[in-house]
């Protein structure tokens, strides 16, 4: 009994430190003119740039012009070589 109580008292007592420093991280990262969004990802670019960096790689490997070429067409074709800079 008393290892079960223990056991609560110390996961109530982890997860409240644990609140502290994460809630005193993102309060210290925001500014006051900004608000949370600026703390999160560009999900959208991350996607684009995992769909083409692959076939950018296999760009620079072809060694045939022809191919390549045509490989680049391809891909200013598909949007695979648009992806946005910030």
């Amino acid at each position: 009994m008393r290892l079960v109580v223990g056991f609560v008292i110390g996961t109530l007592f982890a997860g409240l430190i644990l609140g502290i420093i994460s809630g005193g991280i993102s309060v210290a990262q925001t500014d006051d003119d900004s608000d949370l969004t600026t703390l999160l990802p560009d999900i959208g670019k991350i996607y684009r740039t995992s769909l083409a960096s692959p076939f950018q790689q296999v760009e620079q490997e072809i060694e045939d012009e022809d191919i390549a070429a045509f490989y680049r067409r391809l891909m200013e074709k598909t949007g695979l070589t648009q992806i946005p800079e910030e």
